[in-house]
């Protein structure tokens, strides 16, 4: 089965993907005038934040730029509450891109993206999965790949040989599997493995919920894992009787080869020794082995305010401040004489760039640094009403009905495909920059 959304919306993606074009020199001239121009993030580094203006000033001293120091746990609200006052900043960074769409506070930046040829240098992953639409109404503002963290002691354990840090999909599921011995409650993977760690949610291609073939073969492992006990599959009671913890799990313990982890979450505690002390062993940090060439990312983006009086100034700024080649240097850069650790990789395509991350990078990571892949972003942030997919996945428990046998994964896709895009479907037609997709026949018709 094939989803076919009707020509209505298919005019609209189209007429999004070939913006009225403006002229090259309008949108990228830049004022001689003093000007402010206002800004905010979600929680970096003040001093950062601060140390790259000092670096835009000194390209460009009549843009002043003023920094709203806002809560990144409540940054949304934050938000709101200045577009209500008519305060919103030249340049913010969000949590979701269609929720600022939705509320009409994002400039369509299209043609920035068109006439600034450096823009061309940003990874073709993140470009793809930032378009709302065919449209694209944000920038990439922090890079946040998702690491594998990967027990040493484990694999010495049962005497298999650690992989490259170039590995691929199919030799991290070989090892993975050679290391599990559930007699021992030692397993190859932690807990909650499943797709949505190793690509974008639900098949999410830029344009719909596809739930294609690479969704299929992991939901499938996992599946497999959990019944083979690859995978850490514990009841309370062994955990308690294990661990002395009914919560514990197995990974943090010392009892998994392997972990997919987002930074944010104590990746220090697995680089700084703290982890090992507590449970013994040894711990590397690894790329995300990949099934469609790129590492999912909890990518960050900005967006430029739709009221702005200077877009132009705004753009540049962003970009400063954000995924271009000066900011991404610098960034580093302050990191490594800072002693901060992180994993934010370059958003564009430049070996110089590259070449400064790698050296730049923690000891810990530098291997990470060298073989992580091209990133493409969690696209939570722009596929539009994920948020009640996810709600539908999690809360009706999938993953636990595809490993008991209740739902059957080939036989469910059909249904998720409709009913998730369902869910972008009422998303279009409710948004008024989508207005014209207000009449959506959304129909479905056999394919071969």
């Amino acid at each position: 089965m094939k989803k076919i959304v009707s020509l209505l919306l298919t005019l609209v993606m189209v007429l999004g993907l070939v913006p009225a074009m403006a002229d090259e020199a309008d949108v990228l001239a830049i004022t001689e005038e003093e000007i402010t121009l206002t800004y905010a993030t979600k929680g970096e580094d003040l001093d950062l934040t601060y140390a790259l203006i000092d670096n835009f000033n000194e390209k460009y001293p009549n843009i002043t730029v003023e920094v709203l120091e806002l809560d990144p746990t409540n940054l949304s609200t934050a938000l709101g509450n200045l577009a209500a006052e008519k305060k919103l900043p030249d340049v913010f960074w969000v949590d979701s891109v269609t929720d600022a769409v939705a509320n009409e506070w994002a400039l369509r930046l299209d043609d920035y993206f068109a006439a600034d040829p450096d823009a061309a240098k940003i990874g073709s992953g993140i470009m793809k999965l930032m378009q709302i639409g065919g449209r694209r109404y944000s920038v990439p503002a922090q890079s946040r790949p998702k690491i594998m963290v990967v027990n040493k002691t484990l694999f010495e354990t049962y005497n298999v040989e650690l992989p490259e840090y170039d590995w691929d999909f199919d030799e991290f599921v070989a090892v993975a599997e050679a290391v599990a011995h559930p007699e021992n409650y030692h397993f190859g993977y932690g807990h909650l493995f499943g797709h949505t760690y190793i690509m974008p949610s639900y098949g999410w291609d830029g344009e719909s919920y596809a739930f294609g073939e690479d969704w299929l073969k992991i939901e499938e492992l996992a599946v497999d894992w959990t019944n083979r006990k690859v995978s850490e599959s514990m009841t309370s009671e062994e955990k308690q009787n294990v661990f002395g913890d009914g919560g514990a799990w197995a990974f943090n313990e010392g009892y998994a080869a392997t972990q997919i982890h987002s930074f944010g979450y104590d990746a220090e505690g697995f680089m700084d020794g703290t982890r090992a002390a507590a449970t013994g062993s040894e711990y590397l940090i690894y790329p995300v082995p990949t099934v469609q060439g790129y590492v999912l990312d909890d990518m960050i983006f900005a967006c430029v305010n739709r009221a702005t009086q200077y877009p132009n100034e705004a753009w540049l700024l962003a970009k400063w401040m954000t995924w271009g080649k000066e900011a991404t240097m610098f960034r580093d850069t302050w990191f490594n004489e800072n002693e901060v650790v992180q994993n934010s990789m370059p958003m564009i395509d430049d070996e110089e760039v590259k070449a400064n991350a790698i050296e730049m990078a923690d000891d810990a990571l530098k291997m990470f640094f060298t073989y992580c892949g091209p990133s493409i972003p969690d696209p939570g942030s722009h596929a539009p009403n994920m948020v009640w997919c996810n709600v539908d996945w999690w809360f009706s428990n999938l993953q636990t009905k595809f490993a008991n046998g209740e739902l059957v994964p080939a036989d469910y896709q059909a249904t998720l495909v409709e009913k998730y895009n369902k869910n972008r479907d009422d998303w279009f037609n409710s948004c008024s920059d989508f207005a014209t997709a207000t009449d959506l026949d959304i129909t479905t018709t056999d394919a071969e």
